[in-house]
């Protein structure tokens, strides 16, 4: 009996979409930050300002740190030698600060706050951009976790986002929906309804939600913040934007 291809075909297609449906409708599963982000991998963490991004990246990096004692690097490209200076005063002594990326060690966790800053999508075609693709694709095989920080995924190189097997929503705002990439919309919606589920703001602030791209399913977890965490290191960024480094870059952006 010769077979039906297009019945095939049809089928095929429709448990795909009622599968993809079922992803987005279905709530996340709880689990933890070691679980949700594993070592070594590469994730990218969104959301609003002032949402805790910056905070459970530091919180996972402490963690690590404490199971393993692996060490973890802070880059700051764009960060002038004073504030940088300030901020040492601020994080732990196993955390260091790097300006390149050929300064990250091996077997490490590596912060990439406001990556958009120097991971940014108009520079896809730049050889900058092409040294940070082949880390990312080498960050297995040294051996490290890699944190991308960032408002929302437009502003970063597109192969930064594709490379990420991770991506983890803190809570976002209806613009974050509006502007995001088409190819993501989906999923920072499903990511606006959670968070819209949740009235209580500190419980808000503790609650990541991950999107695990390599086995296709949502996870959600709590956590605490850093032991080191400040007022001061949150509020970091606008430090940086302020210096005269910081200010030629984005004059070019």
């Amino acid at each position: 009996m010769t077979k039906d291809y297009l019945r095939l075909l049809t089928r095929w297609r429709k448990e795909h979409e009622e599968n993809y449906a079922r992803i987005l409708m279905d709530p996340p599963v709880p689990t933890t930050m070691l679980k949700a982000i594993p070592f070594p991998s590469v994730a990218i963490i969104m959301g609003d300002k002032g949402s805790g991004k910056s905070g459970v990246a530091h919180a996972r990096a402490e963690m690590e740190h404490k199971k393993t004692g692996r060490l973890a690097v802070l880059h700051l490209p764009t960060a002038s030698k004073n504030v940088q200076k300030d901020i040492r005063k601020l994080i732990p002594p196993w955390m260091t600060i790097t300006t390149r990326r050929q300064e990250w060690p091996n077997d490490c966790t590596v912060l990439y706050d406001e990556a958009s800053q120097s991971a940014h999508a108009r520079r896809s075609q730049t050889g900058e951009a092409l040294e940070l693709d082949n880390l990312i694709g080498i960050s297995r095989q040294r051996n490290q976790l890699i944190l991308f920080i960032s408002h929302h995924s437009r502003k970063l190189d597109k192969n930064a986002v594709t490379d990420s097997g991770l991506v983890l929503w803190k809570r976002p705002t209806y613009a974050h929906v509006l502007f995001e990439r088409e190819e993501l919309h989906d999923f920072v919606m499903k990511a606006f309804d959670f968070f819209q589920a949740i009235k209580n703001e500190k419980q808000q602030k503790r609650t990541t939600l991950c999107m695990d791209f390599r086995t296709f399913h949502f996870t959600t977890f709590t956590n605490d913040l850093a032991t080191y965490w400040s007022h001061e290191l949150s509020c970091l960024f606008e430090r940086i934007k302020n210096t005269k480094t910081a200010g030629s870059l984005f004059k070019g952006e």
